[in-house]
Order: structure tokens, then sequence, then C-alpha cells
């Protein structure tokens, strides 16, 4: 054992080390949320074709976390006043033994999350960023999660400018990496939202985002939602309304390398198709390029009152967000669509063999 004058010295170095060590946290500490607001300052002055502004930012280091507050992004060529995105609080969360692998992990926390998104210009490619690109490191995000956030889309393209506004959203997404190999497993999300005024949907999803071609599964709900409450657009193309009632619908589906099988089931009650004009022409108007059927049931209706859908989505250059939108409101039109039909024509009889009804998700 060392004599005792040794310990003590060892002792008298072990708290001067941790002073130092403690004064070094307490400079960084005190030095980096001013470094950071700066450098968030910069980072939003060189966005192309916006602007953004913000309240606050914090970063600490135990837990290693960056929080932006009150963060308001707005387009230079938008035809909306509001913002493209609001954020009241963002809060990233870093672990610190993937950093020392060169991996950043962590989580994102998001309240009160805005997104407006407007009608894209005729002609555009329509193509998003790759994750590489919107995250140029080797990132996993663990796991994300909205709080009481909503989206704003509007056409504004169209007469009167329609909007659908989904809001009250409440939102996980797990497991996703910017690069193939970081994570294991597919993507996981979970959201809630009400549409309008008046029905909540859901969606649950699982995806392999680096597949050569789009690969996913799940499940999508509405439940209590007023048809009415798409007079708004549908005016503003032709004189077709649809008068108050309800209607719900439960779909699942599933897409392996491309080739997409799916079931829904829809409920209409009480809503009804009133126009100047004859049936059929404005059924036509309403539902547009989605096929249509006037003398029986939609094609691949079940007696059941299920829905068989299918689509070809092998196409490599297909993008997964996007298929999987559309694959969710091509489902709700058709299960509206349908809807109506048994509405005018009665349900589907028990002689009905239907063939799967092709979904058009890549329009």
């Amino acid at each position: 054992m060392p004599p005792r004058s040794t310990r003590t010295l060892l002792a008298r170095l072990s708290l001067a080390l941790l002073g130092a060590i403690a004064l070094v946290l307490l400079a960084l500490a005190l030095a980096l949320p001013p470094l950071a607001r700066s450098k968030t300052r910069e980072a939003l002055d060189r966005l192309e074709g916006a602007r953004g502004e913000f309240q606050d930012v914090q970063v600490t280091l135990f837990p290693l976390r960056y929080t932006i507050t009150r963060l308001k992004v707005t387009r230079d060529d938008s035809l909306l006043k509001q913002p493209f995105l609001y954020a009241e609080r963002v809060a990233v969360t870093l672990r610190a033994l993937p950093l020392l692998r060169g991996v950043f992990a962590g989580t994102v926390e998001a309240d009160r999350v805005k997104s407006v998104i407007e009608q894209p210009k005729p002609g555009g490619s329509g193509k998003l960023p790759s994750l590489s690109s919107l995250l140029p490191m080797r990132a996993v995000l663990e796991r994300v999660q909205l709080r009481d956030s909503e989206v704003l889309y509007a056409w504004v393209r169209e007469k009167g400018r329609p909007s659908l506004w989904v809001h009250g959203i409440e939102a996980t997404l797990d497991n996703l990496g910017s690069r193939p190999g970081l994570t294991e497993g597919p993507v996981e999300l979970a959201a809630r939202g009400t549409i309008a005024r008046k029905g909540t949907a859901t969606v649950e999803i699982s995806a392999q985002p680096f597949a050569e071609r789009v690969t996913f599964s799940g499940a999508a709900s509405l439940q209590g939602f007023d048809p009415a409450q798409m007079n708004a657009y549908l005016t503003a193309i032709q004189d077709v309304s649809l008068t108050s009632g309800a209607f719900s619908m439960r779909m699942r589906f599933r897409c392996e390398n491309g080739r997409l099988e799916g079931v829904l089931d829809p409920t209409l009650q009480g809503s009804e198709l009133t126009s100047s004009g004859d049936l059929a022409s404005s059924l036509k108007a309403l539902f547009g390029k989605v096929s249509m059927k006037f003398a029986g049931p939609t094609e691949g209706t079940r007696p059941s009152g299920a829905i068989a859908v299918t689509d070809d989505l092998t196409d490599p250059d297909l993008q997964l967000a996007p298929v999987l939108e559309k694959v969710i409101e091509k489902g709700f039109t058709l299960g509206l669509q349908e809807g109506l039909t048994r509405r005018y024509h009665g349900p589907p009889g028990d002689s009905a063999s239907p063939q799967p009804t092709p979904l058009k998700a890549k329009e």
C-alpha cells in the first residue's frame, strides 16, 4: 500500500482533475448555446428558395440534446401566406456510443408541427430527395415522434383554392437509417389524426426503404368521415356535391417487390350525390381517373362487401413515400366510390365472382 502522503497526493490530483473536467464541461455548457444559435441561423440563411427563423436554440451535454423552438420556414414561391413548416418545439437527442463509431443515432421529438403543402406546378417531376441527401451523414433515427401536429394540403391552382386539413396528428416512426445496413428490420410507422372536423384516420406501415422495388405492408382505416366535407373541392371543379353522412373504411395491403395486393371494406351511411346533370356524368366528375361502373358493383367487390385490389408497382424508379400516400388515397377514393355505387345500385350479389380492382397508385 502506498504511504499516506502518496495517497493524499493522489486524492488531491484526482480532485484537481475532476475540478478541471467540471470547469471544461461548464465552459462548454455556457459556450454551446450561443454557438448553436449562430450555426442554426447560418443554416437557415443558406436555404435555397426559402427563409427560416426561430425563437431559441438550447444545447445540453447530459443528455446530448439540441432543442429548437418556434421554428418557421417559408418558401419564396409560395402562393399562400402560411409558412411551409412551423414547429413549436423540436428536440434531437443523440446517443454517445454510436457517435464513437461515426454514426449519429438518436431520437427526435416534435410538438405542434404544422406543414402546409401546396399543389405542385404542372409538369414537375414530383420526385423526393433521397434519404442520403437529406441526411448526408451516417444516421439512424431510432424514433421520431410527432405530437398534436397537422398537415394542410391546398389545391392552389384550382378555383377557390380548396384544401384538406388533417389535424390532431400523433405519429411515431421507428428504425429509419440514412444508408443501407445501418439498421436491422423494417421501418415502422404508426399514425392517427382527424380529417377536417370529422373523421378519424389511422395508418400502420412496415416497410423496407432500400428495397430495389417498393416493399411494404400495413393497414389503414377511416371512421366517421362526413363526405360533405369534400364539397369545397368538388364544387370548385363542377356542379357536384355530397350531402352529409358517415363514411368508414378499413384497408389491408401488402406489396412484395412491387406486387401489391389488398382488401378494403367500405361503409357509407346517409350521404347522397346531388348535381344538375345526370348521375353517370356526376360520378365521373367526382372520381376523375378512378374507373367507375354504373350497372353494378365495382370490379373486385366480394359478396361480403370487401373489395380486392391489386397494382403493379415494379417500376424501380417508384419511391416508397409517394407510393404509400397514393395507395391510401386511392383506397379511400375507391371505397367512397363503391359506397355511392351501392347506394344507387344496391349491394353486390351472391353470384359475384370478382377480379381484383387495379388501384392505379402510380398516377
